[in-house]
């Protein structure tokens, strides 16, 4: 039946909006450091156990206190954790000396980072700034929120407080500073940083990554500077001294105006009922604490004098890692990594020539101080390589 003229006419349909497609400024970051240079399966032997001294890793897992509270938390996990993780907050306050309100947890100290770009910057006008030769996530967190990082050389592979100082502008909202700092180990002095805390402008807040504090006997006294209202946050982890890098959880202490912030753009539940549990009895276990620490030192010493045997260069470091410098490095690398012994080159990091070390059980330096002697031999087959174990100072 034809249609008269006066019937309701068929509405036209709404323009559709293009193809929906990723954000361009996520695909456009690099994350090149978070993986090595060629694929890792094509060099590892098929017998050989891996030694991993790639990642800062506690080669002495978790302490006896914490893998027992894991089994009793693993029983209840079809529960939901405490909201922010109430009691593991409360037991660190009360370690700390600081009121419960001023410290958050995350999946990890590195998602603490990332709600601090949220609360933080407003714009991608607005500028962070940072050392060169430190943890990379810095500047991919820089990409993805979409604001300029401002990157300041470093003096003897050290942050240079007076550069990052002079670096900073109006638009500067974030300075992100690693102490002691991935990848090199070197630390700040504590007077100084203070000086440079208490002498930032008001606008400024100084992100303290303290990841590998645990390592150093003098950290600096960030609590009291806090507790001035002096615009300092502080991260922690327990993936380094606790070795409880798998199940991603770490803490950051700030002012509570900042806490209060970055407790809002969390998840409710963004840890996990078994790594809060695991969490507080790593704090708890002191012994495995002194005993972590006393590997690494006595660690350091065995590697410091390995290269000083084999006339390698090193940075000295205050952290579980080492970074050296031997000669064709990336060849070094790939060699170590055929024998079965992975060790992170630097070459992404902006470091090419570079290879950070980390400080493992006595058995697997053995094997690595092996291991280092045959890469350098394959290598450099003219050049004599010391036999031996490194003698003692």
């Amino acid at each position: 039946m034809a249609l008269s003229s006066d019937s309701p006419k068929t509405p036209r349909p709404k323009r559709l909006p293009g193809r929906l497609s990723p954000n361009p400024r996520i695909l456009k970051l690099h994350l090149s450091s978070y993986r090595e240079l060629c694929p890792i399966q094509d060099l590892l032997p098929r017998r050989l156990p891996l030694i991993r001294l790639d990642a800062n890793e506690n080669a002495l897992g978790p302490s006896p206190l914490a893998r027992k509270a894991i089994r009793k938390a693993a029983a209840e996990s079809h529960r939901y954790p405490e909201i922010a993780g109430e009691g593991l907050r409360d037991f660190v306050a009360s370690e700390l000396g600081v009121r419960p309100e001023q410290i958050v947890f995350g999946n990890g100290s590195t998602e603490l980072l990332e709600l601090l770009f949220h609360v933080s910057l407003r714009n991608r006008h607005e500028e962070v700034v940072l050392p060169r030769h430190s943890f990379p996530l810095y500047e991919i967190l820089a990409q993805r929120f979409g604001c300029r990082a401002r990157v300041v050389p470093d003096r003897n592979f050290t942050a240079d407080l007076e550069m990052l100082r002079e670096a900073i502008t109006p638009r500067t909202r974030l300075v992100l500073l690693a102490n002691p700092n991935n990848p090199t180990g070197t630390r700040v002095d504590n007077g100084a940083l203070v000086a440079f805390a208490k002498g930032l402008p008001p606008h400024v807040l100084l992100a303290l990554d303290e990841a590998y504090a645990d390592f150093i006997d003098d950290p600096p006294p960030l609590r009291e500077i806090i507790q001035q209202g002096i615009p300092v946050t502080v991260l922690r982890t327990f993936s380094k001294l606790h070795g409880l890098a798998s199940l991603r959880i770490g803490y950051a202490l700030a002012s509570e105006e900042i806490a209060r912030a970055r407790q809002k753009a969390s998840l409710p539940t963004n840890t996990s009922g078994i790594a809060q549990a695991a969490a507080m009895a790593a704090l708890k276990d002191k012994r495995h604490q002194r005993k972590s620490k006393k590997t690494v030192r006595d660690g350091r010493l065995y590697l410091e004098r390995l290269f000083r045997q084999l006339g390698l260069c090193w940075v000295p470091s205050c952290a579980n890692f080492v970074m050296i410098r031997p000669p064709r490095a990336e060849e070094v690398w790939k060699a170590l990594v055929r024998r079965g012994v992975l060790v992170r080159s630097l070459h992404s990091w902006g470091l090419p020539g570079w290879l950070r070390v980390t400080i493992g059980t006595p058995e697997e330096l053995h094997r690595f101080a092996g291991s280092l002697r045959e890469a350098l031999r394959k290598v450099h087959p003219l050049q004599p390589i010391p036999a031996g174990e490194p003698e003692g100072d």
